[in-house]
């Protein structure tokens, strides 16, 4: 889809709803779609909120947790979507499973970090993060998986998600669409999160 029709209609479905942004490990770059998204978003109104970690590149789960939840506490009166990628994406919804995510209608994950099966450069730095949740989730969920991420195999991204409950989409062979990923501002994505916008109960919107 062209970027500026994804954008128009990204910007229609999240009328409504505020987004929150949680970028992963090391944090999301100016170039990172997280980073191009809260930029458009913001210029045509969309309430966002981002988190910004204290250290991004020593995480521990407590930490994480803590700033997550200080950034949901600043979001309005409207109903929240969550927008992770990577740890981040581990860290939202083994919160929403443990603990609850407050206002949030529903969480977004892309590239979610699988830490538990993830026998990469980065394991022991990302290894308190491993503890996923194995249950149907509380609240509706899209989870987004590349055929070639390293840090989370299709199988097991079809397994997690017939378990949460969750819609799986399929990224196509874009790695782990990050910060080293060359998909700009990644229209697709756009286009996913705004059908997974416009699939939220619409009791969900202020």
């Amino acid at each position: 889809m062209d970027c500026t029709q994804a954008t128009r209609r990204l910007v229609r479905a999240l009328a409504g709803f505020d987004v929150v942004i949680v970028p992963g490990l090391d944090g999301s770059l100016s170039h990172h779609w997280q980073s191009r998204w809260e930029h458009v978003l913001r210029l045509h109104g969309i309430g966002v909120h981002r988190v910004r970690q204290r250290n991004w590149a020593r995480p521990t789960y407590r930490m994480w947790a803590d700033t997550l939840r200080l950034t949901l506490g600043h979001t309005g009166p409207r109903p929240a979507i969550v927008v992770a990628h990577s740890l981040g994406a581990a860290l939202s919804v083994r919160m929403a499973a443990e603990e609850g995510l407050g206002n949030v209608a529903g969480i977004f994950l892309v590239a979610l970090a699988d830490v538990a099966s993830y026998r990469g450069a980065e394991q022991a730095r990302v290894a308190e993060f491993a503890a996923l949740p194995t249950g149907a989730l509380p609240l509706p969920a899209m989870l987004v998986a590349s055929r070639n991420d390293e840090w989370l195999a299709m199988s097991r991204a079809r397994s997690l998600s017939a378990a949460w409950h969750a819609t799986l989409r399929d990224a196509g062979r874009a790695g782990h669409i990050g910060n080293h990923a060359p998909i700009g501002a990644w229209p697709d994505g756009m286009d996913m999160l705004a059908d997974f916008a416009a699939s939220l109960p619409h009791t969900a919107r202020s």
